[in-house]
């Protein structure tokens, strides 16, 4: 299916994220899966959101409350986690959207039991403890008697869960298994009686690779999306597939002369009778300008080399090599077109980042349409 009304867009794999969300199942069958949908679903959109809800989950982490409220204005129900804190003037709006936030400091702390005293209410929260990210969460030693005495038994919230967060997973197995100790190690120190039920730390680089890390929870983020989280490194250990494809029109094709320059910048000169096609696409959605005379898209079912500078709404590729290309074609810049394959991971290696950065930055296209047949598997 090909949307022609645009001169670029975005096509959602519904069949492909249908796979990816039973395969993860079947991967840690003790453990509940919250899909972390921070960032637009890491660039796919709220609509691929509904997607995972109609597939089954019922357990979502956002970084925001203004994210979480997006997902209940889409209907999202269940459990949303607000994973990334939150401001005083946002608490009110914890308690109306019916969110779990995870909690850093006592502020936050301090925030949610005046509102829930004033509102006659409980509300839930999960514990963050910094084991080794140096980022948000208590330092372990911070939580004592005195804390405990404070908020674990505390008549207006309820403790839920404990988590951390893994500064290296997709790095650093040794430093990942001493954080993973150092979290056991908080856990055993907690009292008998505590009330909380969900003791989670994998994203997914840990949930994929170290599968006694799993716990009660894990936090399944670009897995879902059939994206590795180690890049071109390593290859993902299960049958995941991607999710994500972005296509562009061809504007002009034309003949350029040997010597010719292409481009802001003349970063590219023809050596020979070269043959490009202008592609509708640029930095304005997202593929970084440093890209340019790197990266491939395909035309035809076969590869067209960037030449020149990649610049806001256009791109320019050789297709010298490439019989009958006009304008109105499709170029395939993220996706499968034959037996070739442009990839998340292709590209981010290319830019010198991570995939999910290429992700959150494709998430720029709005122009977005659900791929294949989708029927609503939701019991």
């Amino acid at each position: 299916m090909e949307n022609i009304l645009f001169p670029f867009w975005m096509e959602i794999d519904a069949q492909n994220l249908h796979n990816n969300v039973e395969v993860l199942k079947r991967w840690s069958p003790s453990s509940s899966l919250m899909a972390v949908v921070k960032s637009e679903a890491y660039g796919h959109g709220w609509e691929a959101v509904n997607l995972l809800y109609d597939y089954g989950l019922r357990k979502f982490g956002v970084a925001s409350v203004e994210e979480a409220h997006e997902l209940r204005k889409r209907g999202i129900k269940g459990d949303i986690y607000l994973l990334g804190g939150f401001f005083t003037e946002e608490a009110e709006m914890i308690l109306e959207d019916g969110l779990t936030p995870v909690v850093s400091s006592p502020k936050e702390l301090q925030a949610l039991e005046e509102l829930a005293r004033k509102a006659d209410k409980i509300i839930p929260f999960h514990l963050k403890v910094d084991t080794g990210m140096g980022r948000m969460g208590f330092l372990p030693q911070e939580i004592n008697g005195e804390w405990w005495k404070r908020w674990g038994n505390n008549c207006h919230l309820s403790l839920r869960g404990v988590m951390t967060h893994f500064a290296s997973a997709e790095s650093d197995p040794a430093y990942t298994h001493f954080q993973f100790d150092n979290f056991l190690s908080f856990l055993g120190r907690l009292p008998e009686n505590n009330p909380s039920r969900e003791r989670h730390c994998c994203n997914s680089a840990a949930f994929l690779a170290f599968p006694e890390m799993h716990l009660d929870l894990s936090r399944v983020g670009i897995a879902f999306w059939g994206v590795s989280p180690w890049g071109r490194k390593a290859t993902l250990p299960l049958d995941l597939k991607p999710v994500m494809r972005i296509k562009a029109r061809v504007k002009q094709v034309k003949t350029l002369p040997p010597g010719f320059s292409v481009g802001y910048g003349g970063t590219f000169t023809t050596s020979r009778e070269t043959k490009i096609a202008i592609i509708s696409i640029g930095y304005s959605q997202g593929l970084f300008r440093s890209l340019s005379n790197r990266m491939e898209v395909l035309v035809r079912g076969k590869r067209a080399p960037s030449r020149g500078n990649i610049s806001m709404d256009q791109m320019t590729v050789e297709v010298t090599g490439i019989e009958g290309v006009e304008k109105g074609d499709i170029a395939t810049v993220v996706g499968k077109e034959g037996k070739e394959e442009v990839t998340i991971e292709e590209i981010a290696d290319l830019a010198h980042t991570v995939p999910h950065e290429v992700l959150c930055s494709l998430g720029k296209i709005k122009n977005r349409m659900i791929y294949e047949n989708h029927c609503s598997l939701a019991k």
